[in-house]
């Protein structure tokens, strides 16, 4: 298996504790939760569709030097003080991944105490990705307006109309165009 590190805060594991992150678990969606509602005197359940819950993120570190020292670093490293924590795993740059500290820290006795896992908790259960999407252009003439993303999954934009004249609007019109192929 190819090594791969995980930053934290951009601080590389690997470099500041003598620990290699030798397994991760990422769901490759988040818990779906059902919003239904149940009615007295009534059969079933209204469905008011689906919405996704937090995301587990397990890591597992190999200790390779002295074992306290390098233990007190990951649990400096993970502490649930230092709130949200900013990850972005080497193999997968650009991504990231906000989670905090949440469960207890547990030791593979099958490898003599030398694995320690992690478990984290993203509450937002998506990534964010330095990755830019055109959602969509808006025409404005003679220009043309691109809107962009923060991540790789498609939103609605929001869009916000401000008069910086003296004169009062009293009406505008927003007609929406679009591509056909």
């Amino acid at each position: 298996m190819e090594d791969f590190d995980v930053s934290v805060n951009g601080e590389w594991i690997s470099e500041v504790t003598g620990a290699l992150l030798v397994r991760r678990s990422i769901p490759g969606l988040p818990e779906a939760i059902e919003n239904t509602v149940e009615i007295a005197e009534r059969d079933g359940a209204i469905d008011f569709g689906s919405t996704y819950g937090t995301r587990p993120v397990g890591l597992g570190f190999f200790i390779t030097g002295d074992y306290d020292p390098t233990v007190s670093l990951l649990m400096r490293q993970f502490n649930t003080r230092r709130g949200l924590l900013d990850l972005v795993f080497s193999d997968r740059p650009g991504k990231h991944y906000f989670a905090q500290y949440r469960g207890t820290m547990s030791w593979d006795e099958s490898t003599g105490n030398r694995v320690i896992d992690i478990p984290l908790k993203m509450y937002d259960p998506f990534p964010e990705s330095d990755e830019r999407i055109t959602e969509l252009e808006i025409t404005r003439s003679p220009q043309i307006v691109s809107v962009q993303s923060l991540g790789d999954e498609r939103a609605s934009p929001i869009i916000v109309l401000t008069n910086v004249g003296t004169t009062t609007l009293n009406g505008f019109t927003i007609k929406n165009e679009y591509k056909t192929e």
